[in-house]
């Protein structure tokens, strides 16, 4: 049968569109409204840094966390999304063909560590022998009172993690005085009340340091439109540095994003993050992608050591980030 050149022209067409992302896309970023990591990519959004390299963001789509928002990246136009570390190492390892390619953030201080304000609890250390209330086995939380023992020089063990179903299951475990602390993302606490109603027992900057969220790029998108990736990883590290070189701007920003959060509480979090130096331009730093393996193999996630450089691509990074 021969095709007429119309009909070569459309299926050529057809091909492309399927080949390539759609110009205009959403960027999945986890938890956008209710933490803090993707801060970046709003001020990013908001003052036109994603157009300024090329890169058509129509809006920000908030993942639900976990392996879901795995997933949901790598079916996105964009086959990007801004995830929480563990999930995506844990993917790579059960074959997914998915690749690390920036950090947002180099700590956990996005979470609090909280007790209530007549706690004898005082730190750390005296978790021993105590109740840690976390939503679910393996998760964030969890890990991050694995890596909050181990800092403390307590063994796992010490301390009982009670899985209590949801964030807010834990917090009110711990207002019952079912359990003695627990972790929740910062914003809930201040949502719920902040110092007003609960004490914290390890401050922003004193948390440990492994990425709380992280760049995750497909392999197709890594071939087929590497542009893309290299855009949006300049874009967010000009939202990033904004954050700090014109914190109060960016809390103006940040304040619609995170309604009806109070925008003195927005300010409040937001210059204590900039004091933990929370946020990152996107350096890679293997210490604490190896930090965070232990804290999954601590918890259950995976039961041995993982090759990380086979599943770290740091080339989309602009060239000084790259060392």
């Amino acid at each position: 049968m021969i095709m007429n050149p119309r009909s070569i022209i459309l299926i050529a067409a057809m091909g492309l569109a399927s080949a390539c992302p759609v110009d205009a896309a959403d960027l999945l970023v986890t938890q956008y409204k209710n933490d803090p990591s993707g801060a970046p990519y709003g001020i990013a959004l908001e003052k036109g840094f994603f157009q300024k390299h090329g890169l058509d963001i129509t809006g920000i789509i908030s993942g639900a966390g976990g392996g879901s928002s795995v997933r949901n990246a790598i079916a996105s136009d964009l086959g990007y999304g801004d995830v929480t570390a563990a999930p995506v190492i844990a993917a790579a390892e059960q074959g997914q063909d998915v690749k690390i390619v920036s950090f947002t953030s180099r700590s956990l201080a996005d979470l609090v560590l909280i007790v209530m304000p007549n706690s004898p609890l005082k730190t750390a250390a005296d978790l021993k022998g105590k109740k840690f209330g976390i939503s679910n086995p393996k998760s964030l939380g969890e890990m991050m009172g694995v890596l909050v023992m181990e800092q403390a020089g307590l063994k796992q063990g010490d301390v009982q993690m009670t899985a209590l179903g949801s964030l807010s299951g834990a917090l009110t475990a711990l207002e019952n005085g079912v359990v003695d602390v627990t972790s929740i993302p910062v914003i809930l606490f201040r949502t719920r009340g902040g110092e007003s109603k609960y004490r914290v027992l390890v401050s922003p900057k004193d948390l440990p340091l492994i990425p709380s969220q992280l760049g995750m790029a497909t392999g197709q998108a890594i071939k087929e439109w590497p542009e893309k990736l290299r855009a949006i990883q300049a874009a967010r590290r000009e939202g990033t540095k904004f954050i700090y070189e014109h914190t109060d701007e960016a809390i103006e920003i940040l304040s619609k994003l995170y309604a009806p959060l109070p925008p003195k509480d927005v300010g409040i979090m937001v210059k204590e993050l900039v004091e933990a130096k929370f946020w990152t331009e996107g350096r890679i730093e293997m210490p604490l992608l190896e930090q965070t393996v232990h804290a999954m193999k601590g918890v259950g996630m995976l039961q041995n050591d993982v090759d990380l450089k086979k599943i770290v691509d740091g080339s989309f990074l602009p060239p000084d980030l790259q060392k």
